[in-house]
């Protein structure tokens, strides 16, 4: 897995979006959810199935950034890919490590109308390693403490819930898709500026090697 520095004018645009998303006040929009589709997953050892992140009753969705992590021991990334709600048109972060199980995707379209309403922000196909179970849910960075960035055309923070997904890995498994039960986390915006500056890393379609 490498990673590259891109000095470019969507880089810089991203580095601006990025700040004021830590420095501005969260936009509050009512309702916008962002949650693991299907919420519930049951696999058999060595199945292959795909997750879907979507954000629900957004407005004005231009970039985003999301940290995710999951139990190693039971599930391996084998690929993260754009889900088309919001363009890939300049990609900061698609990596994922299958050692510490977790998962960091960074996107923003340019010269495009921003997205509204409901779509698929990004998809992970995982193959299930081991009899277990694993969450997957956000992770905190240092440059975004609730693990879930997403911003406006003009740079502003937009508030959203978020819904973890799980998978439960056994010999007697079956696939099912039943509703989540748990209570959206709201997400914050962080008042102070974050200490590290998002890695870039190209292409869109990240590999790992097992």
């Amino acid at each position: 897995m490498s990673r590259a520095l891109l000095f470019t004018r969507p880089w810089l645009a991203l580095v601006a979006i990025t700040i004021l998303l830590v420095a501005s006040p969260a936009f509050a929009q009512s309702g916008t959810v962002v949650r693991v589709s299907p919420a519930a997953v049951a696999e058999q050892v060595n199945a292959t199935f795909t997750v879907s992140i979507n954000a629900e009753n957004v407005a004005n969705l231009t970039a985003f950034e999301v940290h995710l992590q999951f139990n190693p021991a039971v599930l391996e990334v084998l690929q993260v890919t754009n889900g088309g709600f919001v363009a890939a048109d300049f990609v900061a972060q698609n990596v994922f490590d299958n050692t510490a199980g977790t998962i960091d995707y960074a996107v923003a379209q340019m010269n495009r109308p921003p997205a509204q309403g409901s779509g698929t922000l990004l998809t992970v196909t995982f193959r299930a390693k081991a009899n277990g179970s694993s969450t997957l849910a956000l992770r905190a960075t240092a440059a975004a403490p609730s693990g879930l960035l997403l911003a406006d055309q003009d740079g502003a923070a937009i508030q959203a819930a978020w819904v973890n997904g799980t998978a439960v890995i056994g010999a007697t498994a079956t696939s099912t898709s039943a509703p989540a039960t748990e209570t959206p986390t709201v997400t914050s915006t962080p008042t102070t500026p974050a200490s590290e500056t998002p890695a870039t890393e190209v292409p869109p379609t990240a590999t790992s090697t097992p």
